[in-house]
Formats: structure tokens, sequence, C-alpha cells
């Protein structure tokens, strides 16, 4: 593919519009919390019924249903994520990208998508679970629109004066131009059950941390997401 085709089919979401959090239900999020409990219950029950490649996924999906708890936990507290500085860090582009790898290749191995990580040196300054949480939905997303057989990379290199350059490719059949032109907008997806908030807020985390999110994608070509995240995020 031409590098002209490529640049006419690239959208820059910096300047696209992304709704943070939805207003708290707390009866709702609670009663969530209930159902969760059982289910960690109910696999604790199930796992020693099971051989230890079973018990192995099973442990990992004990680690979203906590993960969705703490979640549900935050927004019963009413946290405040306007505090961009909270739990800053220096992360390493390894520690993101092996905690993905944990959440996404069970998704993967369903779907019979090989994936590939490519990390690099070096990490930045910054919040890991929002790094985690936002690289994430991008991976998901490329898995999600790869066929049988095909293979997602994702890959980190060091970037110019210690920041970092992340890059998701896919070879599906890539974005059609009018949902093109709406990637990064809430609650629109072209995916059943889908509320297109995941590129919104893969978005929002970047942007918070002084980066930038670049998407080039074509039928027939697949679909690049270029991540650039320098070592220090703007005051």
């Amino acid at each position: 593919m031409s590098d002209q085709l490529l640049v006419s089919n690239a959208i820059d979401l910096t300047m696209l519009p992304v709704k943070r959090r939805a207003p708290a239900r707390a009866a709702r999020a609670h009663a969530l919390k209930n159902c969760l409990a059982v289910v960690h219950a109910v696999n604790q029950l199930v796992a020693p019924d099971l051989d230890e490649a079973a018990q192995l996924r099973l442990a990992r999906a004990q680690q979203a249903v906590r993960r969705m708890a703490e979640l549900i936990e935050e927004d019963l507290a009413l946290a405040d994520d306007s505090r961009q500085n909270d739990g800053d860090e220096f992360v390493s582009a390894e520690q993101v990208f092996d905690a993905v790898r944990l959440r996404v290749e069970d998704l993967a191995e369903s779907r019979r998508v090989q994936l590939k990580f490519l990390v690099g040196p070096g990490g930045v300054w910054g919040d890991r679970k929002a790094f985690t949480e936002a690289l994430g939905n991008i991976v998901k997303n490329a898995i999600e629109s790869s066929g049988s057989g095909d293979t997602v990379v994702v890959a980190s290199t060091d970037g110019v004066e210690g920041g970092q350059l992340w890059t998701i490719r896919d070879n599906g059949p890539g974005i059609p131009r009018d949902v093109f032109l709406h990637l990064g907008m809430p609650f629109l997806s072209r995916k059943d059950g889908g509320t297109g908030l995941g590129i919104a807020i893969a978005r929002d985390v970047f942007e918070k941390h002084g980066g930038l999110l670049n998407i080039e994608s074509a039928p027939g070509w697949g679909t690049k997401v270029s991540i650039w995240v320098p070592v220090l995020p703007r005051a």
C-alpha cells in the first residue's frame, strides 16, 4: 500500500470527544458487586476439579473478576479521576505489555488469533493501571477484528528523548471509511454489544500523559495503531 493511501486513511484522535465516566448508580454497582462475589465463589469451588492448564485459565478469570470488583469499588466511592497524577510511577514497557498479554491471551486463543509481543527497553512515567487498560482496549479491538489464523503484533520501541512508541498491527479486513471517520466517538460502534468507548478511553489516557494516538487503516491492508508517550507527562 502506498504512503499516500495510508495518509489519506489516517485520523488523529486527539481532538475527538470522550465521555470519561458514566453517571454513578450506586445501587446498580452494588448489585454487580454481589454478582461478582458469586462468580468468584463458584470459581473457587470448581477449581479443584480442573486439570493444571484449566486451573491457570481459571486463575486469570479470577484476576479479571477481582479487577471488576475494584472498578466497582472505585465507582461506589465516587473516586475522582480528574486527579491525573495519583498513582504515577515509572512503568516499563515490559510491565505494561506483560499485564496486557495476561488479559487478552485467552480471548486470542478462543478466536484462533496469534499474538506476537515485541517488547523493547525503556518505559514512561505515569499510571500503570491506566496504561494497561488503555493498551488492552486497543489490543482487544485488534483481536476481535482479526480472523482465524491472523496475527496481531504488539511492539514497543524507545523513542526520542526517552519516550515510547507502541504499535498494534493487525492484518484484518480494515475499517470501512464511514466507520473510520467516527472512531473514538462514545456509544458509536459497529460491533454487537459494543459501546465505542474503548478507543475513546484509550485516547484520553494517553493524552493525559502528554501522548498521541494515531490510526491507519484500509480495507485489505488491516489496521495499525501508533501510540506515542513521552517519558514524562506534560505538566
